[in-house]
């Protein structure tokens, strides 16, 4: 099994540039998820849950506080001041002014400074629309020029303007969210989260524990949030990133994971705060790596078990190790099932864990009759 380390929290995870201790776009908070009912995850064709979406107020409350509900809807680009809504770069006005005063009288010279001055696609199609609105103001050359680097943008693979468009839709989202974390969090890596999350084909709880390495097992609920919340907003814009059946991918997977979210917690709380797992481990952190990993593959049990219980396990008898595979036969027997464990894998965590026990049980025994002062009480 891969150690738990491996997804524990990385700081080399964000690659994004360090998050500004001020901005042009300041935010409240994002309130915190409950994992209330679930959304836009249940009903009929895909366009009742395109009108479900539609309909979800809850994933764009924090959205609402600044107004911005009715430029969600608005196509990629629309006008200036949406453009640098949208713009994660900090420094893109004066990035853009700088543009405009340089003299490129060819479409590779524009490309190659666009390029040069915004890495993220979304941020650089958003700047090529401010470059445009000040097209009048441009010599014929120029005019030129950035006609050509406009075609070619706009004639590119399906997958690019997926990925252009969902850094869009997810931008404010993120502007909102990171506000809840550490600087070192920044909108662009929530950004990055989202795209990813549309796209990828990694196995779902695969997906959460990115998240928790990425963020910090701490600020897992805040990620999903921010998921959900920037999947709406895409939904409900006037351009989304994908079609209305592209959409049913990523919705059924955000309702595994709200799942995964509802039972892990449960899970952890009912591990970590009983008086059984104490004398081993406590830590939340700990035991979210062990469900995570056992409801992965059941057969990293004895390795998971070793990793979570350390040295410890060797400073405690038989009848400790007993009591704490009790209770994690009790909570692993709570888990959902599928769609997060085939009836299989769940039937081979739990024979794990009984076999453990048996042999929790027989050490025991054993400890018992090595001990005189046991063998006189059971005499007596």
């Amino acid at each position: 099994m891969t150690s738990l380390d491996a997804i524990r929290h990385s700081p080399s995870f964000s690659e994004a540039p360090a998050k500004p201790q001020g901005g042009r776009f300041s935010a409240a908070k994002a309130v915190e998820d409950d994992d209330g009912p679930l959304r836009l995850l249940t009903g009929g064709p895909v366009s009742d849950i395109v009108r479900a979406a539609c309909s979800a107020d809850e994933g764009t409350a924090a959205g609402a506080q600044f107004g911005v509900r009715s430029s969600l809807r608005r196509r990629e680009g629309q006008s200036v001041d949406d453009s640098y809504a949208y713009l994660l770069d900090e420094d893109a006005p004066q990035k853009i002014r700088a543009i405009l005063a340089t003299t490129w009288v060819s479409p590779e010279a524009l490309t190659r400074l666009l390029y040069d001055a915004f890495a993220d696609i979304s941020d650089r199609w958003l700047a090529l629309q401010v470059l445009v609105t000040e097209r009048d103001t441009l010599d014929a050359h120029r005019q030129a020029a950035l006609d050509t680097v406009l075609a070619q943008a706009q004639d590119v693979p399906a997958d690019a303007v997926r990925e252009r468009k969902a850094g869009i839709h997810c931008a404010i989202k993120a502007r909102l969210t990171s506000v809840e974390m550490r600087l070192e969090y920044t909108p662009a890596m929530l950004r990055a989260t989202y795209r990813s999350f549309l796209s990828s084909d990694a196995p779902d709880i695969e997906v959460y524990q990115s998240w928790i390495a990425g963020f910090g097992y701490e600020r897992r609920a805040l990620v999903l949030q921010f998921v959900e919340g920037a999947l709406v907003d895409d939904m409900q814009s006037a351009d989304p990133s994908c079609t209305p059946t592209g959409f049913l991918t990523p919705l059924a997977r955000l309702g595994i994971l709200r799942r995964l979210r509802s039972c892990e917690r449960t899970f952890v709380a009912q591990v970590s705060q009983s008086p059984h797992a104490a004398p081993f481990n406590s830590r939340e952190e700990d035991w979210l790596h062990f469900v995570l990993a056992v409801l992965t593959d059941p057969a990293t049990l004895d390795e998971s078990m070793r990793e979570v219980t350390g040295s410890a396990a060797l400073l405690h008898d038989n009848g400790a190790h007993g009591r704490l595979i009790g209770l994690l036969h009790r909570a692993c027997s709570a888990l959902p099932g599928e769609p997060l464990q085939t009836p299989q894998a769940r039937e081979a965590l739990l024979d794990g864990l009984r076999l453990l026990a048996g042999s929790a049980y027989r050490g025991e025994r054993s400890d018992g009759a090595l001990d005189p002062v046991s063998r006189h009480r059971r005499s007596v």
